[in-house]
């Protein structure tokens, strides 16, 4: 037989729960709250499990204590916590646990309008080989903020990592309207801290970061070297992550090739999910290509979006300025765009132009220059000469090419922190040392000219 209902005065209950807490948690984690207690127990159903962790990791007792003056009584002995469309899980002795939630759909394609703040949602993000993974773990954190906590999503620029960004805060703000949900990018954020440091109002760079639901930090290498900021950050992380709060940074390369931030930091962003974001692949470049096209009043032909494919490799936004480029002079000049006449407009753009030498070409004249041969270049040897070659062939690979710094060391088999550091160091060189500069630039006429 179930227990009969007991009389709940749902005004007593907020006055209650706003005196033990405030009218701000009353607005942001109660007001949604369903309770219904009888004489056995306390049911309280919860938006989203959001919601319900905050309820069993922060005012568990106080939710009790409130539900209790309105109308339970001292008769229940334990809590129920349910989620809105989940499973129910049973709690006695004021402990609570939240039944997963069930793994939501994906949202329907619809036509948006192009204004960044809307366009870039996971709606409009092309999913590929190279994002599945990030893809996935946005659309998790945006449907149950605090289940993968932090998040760190990495990858060169142009990629695609803001756009996650957005789709996380514009389908959080949709799917948990009471929530607190902040977008910022590092910069800001160190110029937010000058600010405050400055006018000493500390106390309100802490409110605009730590009180909120969804903190997304974007660019979050752009902290690297600011001693100050890193320590705010530090204690701001702490603070977010202790209340269960969702924190989401965007990075261009992976915690542990951040070698200028303290160790304590890099632990704590990779305490919990790291994804990362690799170029897109022909097929999702020409997927991102067709929905960019689609909004040309005159769209290109399929040859030519297959010709910029092919020649923009590495960046999204290189992708999206070629396609404005090549629209402009349609326009202006009145003629039809050819694959031919495409290829020429976007010499410019293009990492292999015909002025600009390859990776192989670099490496070859390196090893030439240093009387070695590529196959040491390209070697882990640490010898001298053959070390030598391989750090002036990736300094005269970035200068002379527009290649990133991934892409570089994928040509050297290396990774990109590699390439950072043997392009910093020939510069270092060729500064206190002439004959060496000499050499250096003798190679680099050698390849620009031919």
């Amino acid at each position: 037989m179930n227990p009969s209902p007991t009389r709940f005065d749902h005004d007593v209950f907020r006055k209650v729960l706003t005196a033990s807490t405030s009218t701000d948690n009353w607005s942001r984690w109660f007001k949604d709250l369903h309770v219904s207690p009888n004489t056995s127990e306390i049911v309280v159903e919860a938006p989203s499990r959001f919601v319900a962790n905050q309820v069993k990791t922060r005012f568990l007792r106080e939710v009790e204590d409130a539900a209790r003056s309105a109308g339970a009584g001292a008769s229940p002995v334990g809590v129920r916590v349910t989620v809105t469309k989940t499973d129910v899980v049973r709690a006695s002795n004021g402990r609570v646990s939240v039944a997963p939630d069930r793994p939501a759909e994906k949202p329907p394609e619809s036509s948006a309008k192009r204004h960044p703040s809307n366009f870039q949602r996971f709606a409009t993000f092309e999913v590929g080989p190279s994002n599945l993974f990030a893809h996935a773990a946005a659309w998790a954190v945006a449907e149950n903020p605090g289940i993968y906590n932090p998040l760190f999503i990495y990858g060169a620029s142009g990629v695609g990592k803001s756009h996650l960004l957005y789709a996380i805060a514009n389908h959080a703000r949709k799917r948990h309207p009471s929530l607190v949900v902040r977008y910022c990018t590092s910069e800001a954020f160190v110029q937010s801290f000058i600010r405050c440091v400055g006018s000493r109002q500390m106390n309100d760079f802490r409110r605009q970061f730590r009180q909120v639901d969804i903190l997304l930090l974007d660019d979050f290498q752009f902290l690297e070297g600011k001693e100050q900021t890193l320590e705010e950050f530090f204690w701001t992380f702490n603070s977010l992550h202790q209340d269960g709060k969702q924190i989401v940074l965007s990075c261009d390369r992976p915690p542990r090739d951040l070698t200028a931030m303290e160790d304590r930091i890099r632990s704590r962003v990779t305490g919990g999910l790291l994804a990362d974001v690799a170029p897109p692949c022909l097929e999702t470049r020409l997927a991102i290509l067709r929905r960019l096209n689609a909004a040309y009043s005159q769209p290109f032909p399929s040859d030519v979006l297959a010709m910029v494919a092919e020649r923009i490799t590495d960046n999204i936004r290189d992708l999206q300025g070629a396609l404005r480029r090549l629209s402009a002079y349609s326009r202006l000049v009145n003629q039809p765009m050819t694959p031919q006449s495409a290829s020429e407009l976007l010499a410019p753009l293009s990492e292999f132009s015909q002025s600009a030498p390859t990776p192989e070409q670099i490496i070859a004249a390196c090893a030439k220059a240093f009387e070695t041969s590529v196959a040491e270049i390209l070697d882990r040897n640490r010898r001298p000469v053959p070390s030598a070659a391989r750090r002036v062939a990736m300094y005269l690979t970035r200068e002379l090419t527009d290649l990133s710094y991934p892409r570089i060391g994928k040509a050297f088999g290396r990774d990109h922190s590699t390439v950072i550091s043997a392009y910093r160091g020939t510069l270092s060189q060729m500064s206190t040392n002439k004959p060496f500069a000499e050499r250096v630039s003798a190679i680099h006429s050698s390849l620009h000219t031919s």
